[in-house]
This record gives structure tokens, C-alpha cells and sequence, in this order.
């Protein structure tokens, strides 16, 4: 077929034909043209084919493709985000900035909503899924790990009519796509939850949350706490899930050249790399260096004033995305920032200046001085044999023309085996959080973090001596347990530590007084904890995405704003 497309200005005549999965170009040489063949996804030239070389580009014949060959055919995909916001009528309490939430989701069918944690993204869904009349089995959830728990007490929470037919980690959906039956329905309306997971386009959970979506006719809607995430680009995939197309750039490569200069530099060993200069967030920067106007470093080319095209990317995501700050939707008060210093012992001194000194490396220095600080140090103890990896219980190995005795476990079949365990060591502070354990008696409720599994064992045992229940979160699960070391159930903690939730008072007085024990990256996302006044953080992971979630976990609508929130 024939179409005129826009290049630049104007319209040129180009013949598009179809085989297989790819649409081939003809036309004549315009450079406008090209430009834009060449931002499409899975652009390519096949002149170079052997042994049939053609002077045609091609595309893939994709979803994001067929949206942007749309556009440039004179139609306008992007009309359907231009729809004034539909109204309805809400069948429970919301906040505005919710209903706002709801009409978006209604209105424009799939949407990011980057709304800051504890805006209130999950009810927003319940409610439009209730507003539509989705079915259960055409409902789907899909979130981290610690999202599922979370969210089916939401659901509960705010007796939800409909519940998802399916709840599905990232991983989890991953593996239901690699067994897919053709046969099977796909759902109407899913909710990726925590779509931060989902901005690699590269990692499998990504590819499996785009393969669904181009798979859907129905309800997206992509839910984030993030709405100024650290680098841009991370906006590329996530926009990709939501509605291929929408973003021009067909790849995160052109995306990422459009936003900011990046140049080639040389590497310590063989080779180059990327090195990104500057994002082009100023239109006082030169487009070419990024240096400004008056910076007297332009070499070898003049000033050009640039595009702040890092502004105009959220001009460009309207009515995708739905930016909201807690700032502007809630009246909370302030989080309060406390940082209590401890003056280690001499023989932690000790300890540290023997740590530094026998590490081959910063990082494992860095490593074991965290252990220190927590009150313990990982130790590697033997723990029977096991099959030699090298010779897989033989023996031997097969080298050319002879077999040989296996150099590893010199013929035996098997080798030692190691464990590691936590030696503890005590530490002061640890006299803080017993210390803090008891300020908290009144309030009933407290809530610390670890940096290490073994943190969050040594934390457990202060607490459960000082009569806390404990709720565990940590890369082994949820595990509850009463003073006395009794298994209690994980929900019904979880229920007692969300001041908001209509069995809060029932499971207080059931429970009394329960701590909440976890690491920030198994337990810093989707979960709500307002019934602490106080969060500790008894040692930090290096993962800034964590730390912000896991601070988000008490500070939200529900919280006792009277009591505020200390950190």
C-alpha cells in the first residue's frame, strides 16, 4: 500500500509492503523521512543482505510501530488522551486527588499513575475496576512480592466486590508467559503495581509485562511511587507497557540521545564506553557539549542553545502519566529526622582497625565493618561433604587422549562443605533499640529495619525478650511469632499494624504490643504500617529506591498525626 507521511514539513509518498513480522519501505531519498524510519523499533537497512542485497529499510511490525506510522499518516493516535475526564458517581469515601485517580483510569483506559507512596493507588483501582464491572477471572494484580501480601489485605480492607483472579509477583508472571496457551483468555485489566520493577527493558520481567499488554485489548494501568525517578530514561519502558507507541523513540538508545549527550570514552582496560555528559534540562546548555553560554569551552564548534528535553518529556507523557505528590494530596505533618550517635568501645576499635587491615578489598572491608557495627560477623563452618562440582562424584576428569585423578577432590568424589553462620558479638546499639522498645510501650507498635538477615535475627531475639510479638519480612518471608516464640499469623500482624484498617482494634487488643522487623528491600514496598509513630533504622542497604520505600511505610493517610513521624 501507498501512504503520504510526514517528513519533517511535508508529506512524501511511500510504499509500504508487508512479509512477515516486518514492514518494508520504499521511497526516495529524503532525509526527514529516514530520520524517522530509523527511530522506529527494529529499524534496518538491507542493502548489506547477502546474497539478495535490496535498497529498502524495514521496521518490525509491532503494536508501537503501527501507532507511530499511524501518526505520521495524518491521524491522531494520541486522541484518545485529549478526552475531557468522564464523571462518576463514587461507591465509598475518596479523597479528590483519588477520584482524579479513577477518572483517569476510566477516561483514557491505560495509564501511568505516578503517584507518590501512600496517595492511596490501590483503592483508586478497586474503585474503577468496581466501576466498570470487570469480572474477577479478567482481573489481574502483578506487583513485588511484598505487594502481594499487602494488597490482598487491601482488598479486605476496603471490601472489595472484586478481587483479582490472579495475584502474580513479576517473576511469577514471567513464568506463566513461558507456558502460555494460545487458548487461554488474557485479562481486561491489570494492575502492575511498583512498575519501578518493570523500567529495564532488557531484564525477563519486563519483556514478560510488555508481551501481556501487547497481547491486551483492555485496562492497563501501571502504578509507581516514583514520580521523579532518578534518571528519565526510566520513564521509556514503563510508557512502552502502558501504551506502545505513545513515546516516539523506538529504542532506549534513541530515547536516551534525545534526553542528554552522551560521549565515547576510553576504558582502564580495552576498549570504550558511554559516558553520559550532561542531561539536556536547560535550554542554556550547548546542544553539542552542554557547556552554557558563558563558559568559554566551546572547542571546535560555536555555541548552539539546546532544548530543555527533559521538561518537554513530561509535557510529551500528558495524560499518560498522572503525576501526584503527597505534598499536595495530604495534610501530614513533616517526617521528623532524629540521628542518635554511639561512641563504639575499645575493643570494637580494635576489632575495626583488624578488619581494615586483613581485607583485601574496600568492599569487603566495608562489608565486615557493617557486620561489626551490627553486633555480629558472618563466618563460613564446615557442614559435612558434598558431590565434588569438578568431576560430579567420578573421580576423575577427562583431559585429551587420558582420564586423570580430579585435582579438586583428588579422586575421593566429594568435598567439603561450608555454611555460613552469624557469630554475635553484641553491640551498643542494640542498648538503643531496647531502649526505644520501651519508650514505645504505650503506643504498642514499632517498626525497625535491617541491613542483614543476621540484624534482623539479633533484633527479633531483643524484642521477643523485652515481650514484643515479632513480625518478620526479610528474603525468607513473612514469619510472626509471640514473645514466647508461639507461630502467630503474618495477615492479622500485618492487619494490626495498619492503624486505618476496620479489624485495627480488635487484633490490638488480641496482640498488644508488636514489633515489626524487616529488610528494606523485602519489606519497603506496598506495605502499610501507620500504626507506628517511629521507624528505626538499625543499619542501611545501599539502594536509595529502598530506603525511600521503606520510609514511606508509616508516613501516609491513617497515620496518628498527632504523634507525627520520627525516623
Amino acid at each position: 500500500m501507498e501512504l503520504m507521511l510526514r517528513a519533517g514539513k511535508y508529506r512524501i509518498p511511500v510504499e509500504i509492503t508487508q512479509e512477515k513480522n516486518r514492514l518494508y519501505f520504499k521511497f526516495g531519498y529524503n532525509k526527514a523521512m529516514l530520520k524517522e524510519i530509523k527511530s522506529m523499533q527494529g529499524a534496518k537497512w538491507h542493502g548489506y543482505d547477502k546474497p539478495n542485497p535490496r535498497k529498502l529499510w524495514s521496521i518490525s511490525d509491532s503494536p508501537r510501530n503501527r501507532f507511530q506510522l499511524e501518526y505520521l499518516s495524518g491521524k491522531d493516535p494520541y486522541k484518545n488522551y485529549d478526552k475531557s475526564l468522564v464523571d462518576f458517581t463514587p461507591t465509598r469515601k475518596l479523597y479528590k486527588h483519588q477520584i482524579v485517580m479513577v477518572k483517569h483510569i476510566l477516561t483514557y483506559k491505560r495509564v501511568i499513575l505516578a503517584c507518590e507512596m501512600g496517595t492511596g493507588k490501590t483503592l483508586a483501582v478497586i474503585e474503577a475496576v468496581e466501576q466498570l464491572g470487570i469480572p474477577q477471572e479478567d482481573f489481574w494484580y502483578v506487583g513485588p512480592k511484598s505487594g502481594v501480601k499487602a494488597v490482598s489485605l487491601e482488598f479486605s480492607k476496603w471490601d472489595a466486590r472484586t478481587t483479582p483472579g490472579r495475584m502474580l509477583t513479576y517473576e511469577g508472571l514471567t513464568k506463566l508467559l513461558k507456558f502460555w496457551d494460545d487458548d487461554f483468555p488474557e485479562p481486561k485489566f491489570v494492575f502492575f503495581d511498583e512498575s519501578s520493577k518493570i523500567k529495564t527493558p532488557s531484564a525477563q520481567r519486563s519483556q514478560a509485562a510488555l508481551h501481556l499488554a501487547n497481547a491486551m485489548d483492555g485496562y492497563i494501568v501501571l502504578g509507581t511511587g516514583t514520580p521523579a525517578p532518578k534518571s528519565p530514561v526510566d520513564w521509556w519502558h514503563q510508557c512502552e507497557v502502558t501504551c506502545p507507541g505513545f513515546i516516539k523513540e523506538g529504542s532506549l538508545a534513541s530515547f536516551k540521545a534525545r534526553l542528554c549527550i552522551v560521549e565515547m570514552r576510553e576504558s582502564i582496560g580495552r576498549g570504550s564506553y558511554p559516558h553520559l555528559v550532561t542531561w539536556l534540562d536547560d535550554e542554556n546548555k550547548c546542544t553539542i557539549c552542554g557547556k552554557t553560554e558563558e563558559e568559554d569551552m566551546h572547542i571546535g564548534h560555536d555555541y548552539t542553545k539546546s532544548i530543555n528535553e527533559v521538561a518537554n518529556l513530561y509535557k510529551r507523557m500528558s495524560g499518560l502519566v498522572l503525576v501526584q505528590f503527597k505534598k499536595d494530596c495530604l495534610d501530614l505533618p513533616e517526617k521528623q529526622y532524629k540521628v542518635i550517635q554511639i561512641s563504639p568501645d575499645i575493643e570494637t576499635l580494635r576489632a575495626a582497625k583488624l578488619i581494615v587491615k586483613m581485607s583485601r578489598n574496600t568492599v569487603t572491608a566495608l562489608t565486615l565493618l557493617r557486620e561489626l557495627s551490627d553486633g555480629f560477623q558472618y563466618a563460613l563452618v564446615e557442614d559435612g561433604t558434598k558431590m565434588c562440582p569438578l568431576c560430579y562424584g567420578l573421580g576423575i576428569v577427562n583431559i585429551p587422549n587420558e582420564n586423570t585423578k580430579c585435582p579438586n577432590c583428588k579422586g575421593s568424589c566429594s568435598v567439603k562443605n561450608y555454611k555460613k553462620i552469624a557469630k554475635e558479638l553484641g553491640s551498643k546499639k542494640l542498648e538503643v533499640f531496647e531502649q526505644l522498645l520501651d519508650e514505645h510501650e504505650e503506643v504498642g507498635r514499632f517498626i525497625a529495619w535491617g541491613g542483614f538477615k543476621a540484624t534482623i535475627d539479633v533484633l527479633i531475639k531483643s524484642a521477643m525478650k523485652k515481650g514484643w510479638c515479632t513480625l518478620r519480612v526479610d528474603g525468607r518471608g513473612y514469619q510472626a511469632m509471640s514473645h514466647t516464640g508461639e507461630k502467630l499469623d503474618s495477615d492479622e500482624l500485618l492487619v494490626a499494624m495498619d492503624k486505618s484498617h476496620k479489624r485495627y482494634q480488635e487484633l490490638y487488643e488480641r496482640y498488644g504490643k508488636i514489633c515489626f522487623i524487616g529488610h528494606p528491600k523485602a519489606g519497603g514496598m506496598a506495605l502499610t504500617l501507620t500504626a507506628s509513630p517511629t521507624e528505626f533504622f538499625y543499619s542501611n542497604v545501599f539502594d536509595g529506591e529502598a530506603r525511600v520505600q521503606a520510609e514511606a511505610r508509616f508516613h501516609r493517610a491513617g497515620m496518628d498525626t498527632n504523634r507525627g513521624a520520627t525516623i
